[in-house]
């Protein structure tokens, strides 16, 4: 009897395809390219903000025709972003990037905080284009980025 069954559990699963995994409610499947995207875009994204609290312009991360886009305004000179000032920090928020063949693109927001006490905080999006270039490296091709104005009270 015991065999008659092992033999039935063997031919019926040999009949059916793998079920799917189940994922728990929320959860998102990670790839490597996401993985890759994420990485490549947060460390463009970071030099960016860095340069733009330095007042510089790092030439290095941004192709020399890259459109910049700062609350509705082409900017050619630091700061690039949208509602980032001298001397603050950086804080990224939530991110979604994505990577296909040579190209990465998504959203990333942020929180620029003065290093000034009577400095406002400012919250923002930016939405980029980073390009495979073929030297090998990675540079942004199209910068957008604006700023969340602040709540008023009615």
């Amino acid at each position: 009897m015991k065999r008659a069954f092992a033999a039935l559990i063997v031919v019926s699963t040999g009949c059916h395809h793998a079920a799917p995994p189940i994922l728990p409610p929320g959860a998102i499947p990670i790839s490597v390219g996401s993985l890759q995207a994420d990485s490549i875009a947060h460390a463009m994204i970071q030099v960016a903000f860095t340069a733009d609290a330095k007042l510089v312009t790092p030439d290095s991360i941004y192709m020399p025709d890259t459109e910049v886009i700062a609350n509705g305004a082409p900017r050619a000179d630091a700061p690039r972003l949208a509602g980032v000032a001298a001397d603050g920090t950086i804080l990224l928020g939530s991110s979604r990037f994505a990577v296909t063949g040579n190209f990465v693109w998504g959203s990333v927001q942020y929180r620029w905080m003065p290093n000034a006490p009577e400095g406002q905080i400012v919250e923002g999006w930016a939405t980029l284009v980073i390009g495979h270039v073929k030297s090998g490296g990675w540079r942004i091709l199209e910068l957008h980025s604006s700023t969340i104005p602040p709540a008023t009270n009615p």
